[in-house]
């Protein structure tokens, strides 16, 4: 593996389970997200400080994650990036968002310097804690040569921001890119660089200093379909009367896509008040396809939780103009 060198690492934390402590004396997965600093995390690692810098931007459990948070993050990444004497930066975050906050950075490169996130399963005084474990991989991905874009770090595994989802609350199993390759994998304790992400996107984005600036976040909502369901949880939700103006709904449909006609009509009507509507598709690993034949929408090949992020950015980039 080839290494750059001579540089520093800039460590940032928001919080999450790798920053937990236990709650319970009795059971060692009872505990409270957030507890610990960054500077805490990196003793526990056992990294040498010297080429490292770090600072706390949040203290959260991660389903707690909003606008005020990603705005610092990207402040505080953005200050990083312009550095000459900074090789990149880790993010330590909550797994339960991870793969959002990682789209919202993808979606605002590209970096210049590689940025890898990491997380764990386990909090940080669990008998089997692994977010010391998942930090040294991190910063020692940092390094290699070959890093570049946004990636997600778990478990010897790095996934590409644009693929990775957590599917299940195995402590080993969390995290998949489903079908796409990952971004690297440690073999033999050495990280082997696996593809770089080539894949663009045709959805309207802010500019950093437009999303920096933003005051709110666009409120937008998801909706999975399932069989039985009808339209009224859609009227519902449009017509309620609320501070937050509803602007998008993102459709998690079944299959390539599909709803029945209720939903169909319903959404319908949402867009006739300005309500953007995106399908997904409730499938892991599925996109929304034309043969769905739904007459309202925009498809989207992206799983629900990043096409809401991708809605809220684009609504973002629609008032920047």
């Amino acid at each position: 593996m080839s290494l750059k060198i001579n540089a520093k690492s800039v460590v940032l934390g928001t919080g999450g389970t790798i920053a937990g402590i236990r709650t319970s004396a009795g059971n060692p997965d009872i505990y409270e997200s957030g507890r610990l600093g960054i500077a805490d995390l990196i003793d526990s690692a056992g990294e040498d400080n010297f080429d490292l810098e770090f600072q706390d931007v949040a203290q959260i459990d991660s389903k707690n994650m909003g606008l005020p948070i990603w705005q610092s993050l990207l402040t505080a990444l953005a200050h990083a990036q312009s550095r000459q004497d900074v090789v990149g930066v880790v993010i330590t975050h909550g797994t339960d968002t991870i793969e959002e906050t990682a789209y919202l950075l993808h979606a605002l490169g590209p970096w210049s310097k590689p940025v890898v996130m990491t997380c764990a399963m386990h909090p940080a005084d669990h008998p089997m804690a692994d977010g010391p474990a998942n930090l040294r991989d991190a910063l020692s991905l940092l390094h290699h040569a070959q890093a570049q874009g946004v990636c997600v770090v778990f478990n010897g595994q790095a996934h590409h921001a644009l693929h990775v989802q957590k599917i299940s609350t195995d402590p080993l199993k969390a995290f998949s890119s489903g079908f796409a390759s990952l971004a690297a994998e440690k073999i033999h304790g050495e990280w082997v660089w696996q593809s770089n992400l080539t894949a663009t996107s045709e959805l309207e984005i802010p500019s950093l200093a437009g999303f920096l600036s933003a005051s709110h976040w666009p409120r937008v909502e998801w909706l999975t379909h399932h069989a039985g369901n009808s339209g009224e949880m859609i009227e519902t939700l449009v017509n309620a009367q609320s501070n937050r103006r509803l602007r998008g709904l993102v459709i998690a449909g079944t299959g390539a896509g599909t709803f029945k006609s209720g939903w169909n009509d319903a959404l319908q009507k949402a867009m006739g008040l300005g309500i953007a509507v995106w399908i997904s598709s409730r499938c892991a690993w599925g996109n929304a396809q034309p043969q769905a034949h739904q007459t309202c929408g925009r498809l989207v090949g992206l799983p629900p939780a990043k096409a809401c992020m991708a809605l809220a950015l684009s609504i973002l980039s629609q008032d920047e103009k």
